[in-house]
């Protein structure tokens, strides 16, 4: 008789029989839960929401800014390092610390890990699906997963040159594109409704008899002023 570990991490033990083996397994073993599914969408002009396994939980903007560094950052950050991509040289680890501890008491243990900070968690983000289509180069894909700036209203370094890069990359690709559904997308956001360059494309791309062509074209002429 010997030990054996299952592909589900469970422990057992072989009996040898006449004809085989018999697995044994101890009292009350049970098959772990599965792995845990965080999906976050922080492309907006609203709150920031969070889900864990298909149930919304409210988060702050600190909780969603820590979120964010940690999915971007999946090999994980020390408190010095989250401290400095949320508040500069001015911050203080023990603030990181004590957010880190009440967003795992919101979120759950398996959720956000420590040694080092990190997400234990399957992650679907809007921002993750933007930047694997913006690899790809698919301006479709890029407008689908894109509804605004991230995260609009942090302060955070990290977040704000993340949320600079991440806008002026899906503008130079709705440009590029020629594309009026993904021009119009674009110019739909806050990111776009004011940007003249965006408009006078989406005016140039748009047939003559689409209806949308003459509301981006008064647009583009109240821009000139």
């Amino acid at each position: 008789m010997g030990a054996i570990s299952l592909p589900d991490g469970r422990l057992g033990t072989l009996e040898p029989l006449s004809e085989g083996f018999l697995l044994r397994l101890p009292h009350g073993s049970r098959r772990p839960s599965p792995h845990p599914r965080l999906s976050l969408a922080f492309f907006s002009d609203s709150a920031p929401a969070a889900t864990v396994n298909d149930r919304e939980i409210p988060i702050t903007l600190r909780h969603a800014e820590i979120l964010t560094l940690l999915a971007l950052r999946p090999g994980g950050l020390n408190a010095e390092q989250l401290t400095l991509q949320l508040y500069g040289d001015g911050g203080n680890p023990v603030t990181v610390r004590a957010e880190i501890h009440r967003l795992r008491a919101q979120l759950g243990a398996d959720i956000v890990r420590t040694k080092p900070y990190r997400l234990g968690a399957d992650v679907d983000a809007d921002f993750l699906q933007a930047r694997s289509a913006l690899r790809s180069g698919d301006a479709r894909a890029l407008l689908d997963a894109f509804g605004g700036p991230l995260l609009p209203d942090s302060e955070a370094p990290a977040i704000r040159d993340e949320r600079e890069s991440l806008t002026a990359l899906v503008r130079q690709l709705a440009l590029r594109s020629h594309d009026p559904g993904v021009l119009w997308r674009f110019w739909e956001t806050s990111c776009g409704a004011d940007d003249l360059a965006v408009v006078k494309s989406l005016c140039d791309a748009l047939p003559a008899g689409d209806p949308r062509r003459s509301m981006a074209l008064r647009h583009r002429d109240r821009l000139r002023g």
